[in-house]
């Protein structure tokens, strides 16, 4: 590791233990708050008021300010010590083999070519199994949320809410293991197959219209004009459904503070 790098990881180490510290700090203070204020009222209402807050904040500005020069002087560090920028990353093997297997050629070596195509038909079951499953996911756990009698009522909130990780969690988990499966038996499934399409390679085939097709709307699609559109559009949406949400005819800010103040008051106890 050249010199600059060491001192960008030395730098790097200190303030994530730094941060921590500072957070262990906050913890600490907030527990203490909490605690005093339970021992001389037998209460917490009350103790958390501006004037506590603030007094233990006044208590943790030396080590916020010095938290806050130390991100400051990263700044100062990264551009007095630069790094060389890296190589460019290397095409792992599912990148090489779908590059290779668009060149392969039958006439190369019809067996071998067959023999790739019957065993590429696995991988594509594979694909389908995942896309089906997570689909399936995706449906059971919108079938479960769209149904309003899993949501009795603003005063089951807490046991609604337990019951709907335990019927959705599930799901979700399921569908993550098999997406990194999936991952994983591409990996292994291109690291396997280079050395069997390799021979089959050719010259490089002339791109039908559909490839071109798809690399002309690739580039529309990253030009930085039609992204920022795409993103102004997106922002506009946001916008309008934010705004719609919060309509009192709707009703859905209500029943969002409704929901908000049964927990803080039932569940974390700040009521």
């Amino acid at each position: 590791m050249e010199r600059n790098a060491k001192y960008r990881l030395i730098y790097s180490v200190f303030l994530g233990v730094f941060t921590i510290v500072v957070g262990i700090l906050f913890l600490a203070g907030a527990a203490e708050l909490y605690y005093s204020g339970v021992a001389e009222t037998g209460e917490i209402h009350g103790m958390y008021s501006r004037e506590a807050v603030g007094a233990r904040l006044l208590e943790l500005l030396t080590p916020i300010v010095l938290w806050i020069l130390a991100i400051i002087a990263g700044i100062f560090v990264y551009a007095v010590f630069p790094v060389a920028e890296r190589k460019k990353r290397s095409a792992d093997d599912v990148q090489i083999y779908a590059r290779l297997r668009r060149r392969a050629q039958k006439d190369k070596d019809p067996e071998a070519f067959a023999k790739v195509i019957r065993i590429e038909k696995v991988r594509l079951a594979v694909r389908v199994f995942s896309a089906a499953f997570c689909l399936l996911s995706a449906v059971m756990c919108i079938v479960y949320l769209a149904n309003t009698a899993n949501f009795t009522s603003l005063a089951e909130l807490n046991s609604d809410i337990l019951r709907m990780v335990a019927n959705v969690l599930p799901w979700v988990g399921a569908a993550l293991l098999v997406l990194i499966g999936e991952a994983v038996f591409e990996a292994v499934f291109a690291k396997k197959m280079l050395p069997q399409v390799k021979p089959l390679v050719g010259r490089e085939a002339v791109p039908s219209k559909w490839e071109t097709g798809v690399k002309k709307v690739s580039a529309v699609a990253e030009n930085k004009y039609v992204l920022l559109g795409v993103r102004c559009a997106l922002f506009a949406v946001a916008v309008v459904f934010i705004v719609l949400g919060a309509l009192p005819a709707n009703g859905g800010a209500q029943s969002v503070l409704m929901k908000a103040i049964n927990i803080c008051t039932e569940c974390i106890g700040l009521g």
